[in-house]
């Protein structure tokens, strides 16, 4: 679920609400968001996003038990669900207001996503990121395009077939993250950042971000035949031994580290 935590001069401080699952997306929460990023485009009760997650911690990316439903589908179910994420990713990239992902601890697969679709970007030197789905058996195909649009093939290339685990400092090298400060000063940060970006005429604001849009347009606009391809990539990896193999070890091994 998703908590609106908040309105304040001018900004909305927004909530990825599921404590007690590090945050990670799951379907229902990802639908929540996409309807929040549609109904409040043109709202006049803020003018700035802050998007963050409960408990201090902002999202462990999509929900593995989600994942595990999908090696019981079919391909069509899950290409919807991979469409599902290209959905909320384009909604945010189109989101006329300026949107502040506030990464607290860190951010993992898919949660990364929502960082690179954000316009504004703050976390702190000891946040831990991962590109985790080539463990799993799983193609990182949803995000990677909004990946390769923020940092660029070569650290995309790095990022994901490495999945190696990377800090805020290297996510702030990478082109990820563009405010760093200490874990104790990230409240204090954003909430400046964002009311004085607030401060800002709201239509001007709008008007440059479609502006952005625009001069970046080829690399900006997903077409829908990409998404196609990455959603039937992921739909694919999810059925394959690979991917049902691989992810059944991590439930068995997560449910073994909790029974011990």
């Amino acid at each position: 679920m998703i908590t609106i935590k908040e309105y304040t001069n001018n900004v909305c401080y927004l909530e990825i609400d599921r404590p007690n699952k590090k945050n990670a997306l799951a379907k229902s929460t990802i639908k929540e968001l996409i309807n929040f990023f549609k109904t409040t485009a043109n709202s006049l009760e803020f003018n700035v996003l802050v998007l963050s997650g409960s408990n201090g911690f902002f999202s462990a990316g999509a929900d593995l038990a989600w994942m595990k439903e999908g090696m019981e589908q079919t391909n069509e179910e899950n290409r919807a669900d991979a469409h599902l994420f290209n959905t909320l990713y384009h909604e945010m990239s189109l989101y006329p207001k300026p949107i502040i992902a506030k990464v607290d601890k860190g951010a993992y697969g898919g949660a990364i996503g929502l960082m690179a679709c954000a316009d504004v970007v703050i976390t702190s030197p000891n946040a831990q990121f991962k590109f985790s789905e080539t463990a799993l058996g799983i193609i990182p195909a949803t995000v990677a395009p909004y990946i390769v649009r923020k940092i660029g093939n070569s650290n995309a290339r790095y990022l994901l077939l490495s999945g190696h685990l990377f800090n805020g400092e290297a996510a702030l090298n990478y082109g990820l993250v563009h405010i760093l400060v200490p874990e104790q000063e990230m409240d204090s940060t954003t909430n400046q950042t964002a009311e004085y970006m607030a401060t800002l005429g709201p239509k001007a604001t709008a008007k440059t971000k479609e502006l952005l849009n625009y001069l970046d347009q080829e690399s900006f606009i997903i077409s829908q035949e990409t998404k196609d391809y990455c959603a039937s990539l992921i739909a694919d990896a999810r059925k394959s031994d690979e991917g049902q193999t691989r992810v059944s070890s991590f439930f068995k091994k997560t449910n073994s580290d909790k029974n011990d």
